[in-house]
C-alpha cells in the first residue's frame, strides 16, 4: 500500500489536531472540503427512506460525519417535502445540546422558485418555514435552488439579498446558475455589499459539463466556491452497481440504460487507484473533485457511508492518477 503520510503529511499526525477547513468563497464561513448531502433524508419515493434505511441510520450518518471532520450539511425545502430539514435540524440541535462547547454544524438549504411564487414575500415565508423546520434563528448558507421562471432569477437574488441584510442569512448562494447568471448575481450582490459565496452545480467524473460551459472558470475568476452535487452520480461511482446489478427504485430507470454499460473500465481504474491508498472508488471520485478546487457534498444514509466520504479528505491523488481520471472521462465533456 502507498504511504499515505507521504502524500498528505497531516494524515494521522498527532500534532495536527484541528480538522481541515477552507473558506466558502469570500464569505466568513469555513467549511470542511467535503460536506454531507441530505437529499436522501426523508426521500421515500426516490431513495427508499423508511424501507432500505431508517431514522436510526441517518442519526448514525450525522454522528459519523461530525466525528470524522465534516462540519456542514446541505439540504433543501423540497427534499422529502421538508422532512430532510426536520431530520437535520433535530440532529444539529441535539448534538449541540449534548456538547455545547463544540462548534455548531453549518447548514446550507435552498429556496425553490415554484411558478406560483410571484412575490418577494414568498421567499421570506419559505425562509421562515425552513428556519422553523431546522429549529434555528438563521441559515448559514441560503441558496436559490434553480433560476426558474416566471420570475427572473434577478428578482429572487434581490429578495435573497434582503434576507441577508436582515440577518436571516449568513452567506448567500445560488444553485444551477449558468456562467452569465452567476456573473449577474455576483454583480447585483456586490453593489449591495453582499458576497456571492457559492454556486451549487452538478459535477462529477460522469458529468463534466461545467468545465466547458464557463461555470467553473467564472466561479474561479469571481472567487465563488463551486459546491458539487451528485459527486458520486447517485451511487454509480461507488463501484457497487453493474449492468446486472442496477441501482434500486427510480434510479434504475434514470441511470441504468445510459451509463452502467459504459462504467466498468472507469470503475476498474478507480479501484486500482483506490487500492494504493486502502481507499474506495467513492473516495477517488471525491478526491478528483477536491483537486478540481470544488466542494463535493456526497449523500450519506449510514455511518459507514459518512465515514467513507470523510476519509477522502485524508489523502490526495498523485498527479498521474488525477490526469488518468481526466483522460478516462473526457467523453463526459460536452463537445468531445
Amino acid at each position: 500500500m502507498r504511504n499515505i503520510n507521504a502524500v498528505n503529511p497531516s494524515f494521522n499526525n498527532p500534532t495536527e489536531s484541528k480538522p481541515r477547513r477552507v473558506p466558502l468563497g469570500r464569505s466568513d464561513l469555513e467549511v470542511s472540503p467535503v460536506g454531507t448531502g441530505t437529499w436522501q433524508w426523508g426521500g421515500a419515493f426516490y431513495w427508499g427512506y423508511g424501507r432500505s434505511y431508517t431514522d436510526e441510520d441517518l442519526a448514525a450518518a450525522y454522528a459519523a460525519s461530525i466525528e470524522n471532520g465534516i462540519n456542514w450539511f446541505d439540504t433543501a425545502e423540497i427534499y422529502g417535502r421538508g422532512k430532510s430539514e426536520i431530520i437535520l435540524g433535530k440532529h444539529v440541535n441535539s448534538s449541540n445540546s449534548n456538547n455545547p462547547d463544540s462548534p455548531k454544524a453549518l447548514i446550507a438549504t435552498k429556496f425553490f422558485p415554484y411558478p406560483w411564487r410571484l412575490h418577494k414575500s414568498t421567499l421570506r415565508r419559505a425562509l421562515k418555514a425552513s428556519l422553523q423546520r431546522l429549529n434555528t434563528e438563521s441559515i448559514d448558507i441560503y441558496q436559490i435552488h434553480f433560476p426558474f421562471r416566471p420570475r427572473s432569477f434577478q428578482y429572487w437574488v434581490d429578495a435573497l439579498a434582503g434576507a441577508a441584510e436582515d440577518g436571516l442569512v449568513k452567506a448567500v448562494g445560488v444553485s444551477n446558475f449558468s456562467a452569465e447568471q452567476t456573473k449577474c448575481a455576483h454583480e447585483m450582490l456586490d453593489r449591495k455589499g453582499i458576497v456571492l459565496a457559492a454556486n451549487q452545480v452538478g459535477y462529477s467524473l460522469l458529468n463534466r459539463k461545467i468545465e466547458s460551459n464557463g461555470v467553473l472558470e467564472t466561479c474561479r475568476d469571481l472567487d465563488v466556491s463551486v459546491i458539487s452535487y451528485g459527486p458520486l452520480a447517485e451511487g454509480l461511482l461507488s463501484g457497487k452497481y453493474r449492468p446486472d446489478n442496477p441501482p434500486p427504485f427510480m434510479r434504475k430507470w434514470r441511470w441504468a440504460r445510459k451509463r452502467l454499460k459504459m462504467l466498468p473500465p472507469l470503475i476498474s481504474l478507480m479501484s486500482d487507484i483506490a487500492s494504493a491508498y486502502d481507499a474506495s472508488p467513492s473516495q477517488v471520485a471525491l478526491n478528483w473533485l477536491m483537486q478540481k478546487d470544488t466542494l463535493p457534498i456526497p449523500g450519506a444514509k449510514s455511518a459507514m457511508q459518512a465515514k467513507d466520504n470523510a476519509t477522502a479528505m485524508t489523502w490526495s491523488l498523485a498527479n498521474d492518477e488525477f490526469e488518468a481520471l481526466n483522460m478516462a472521462t473526457e467523453q463526459y465533456l460536452p463537445g468531445r
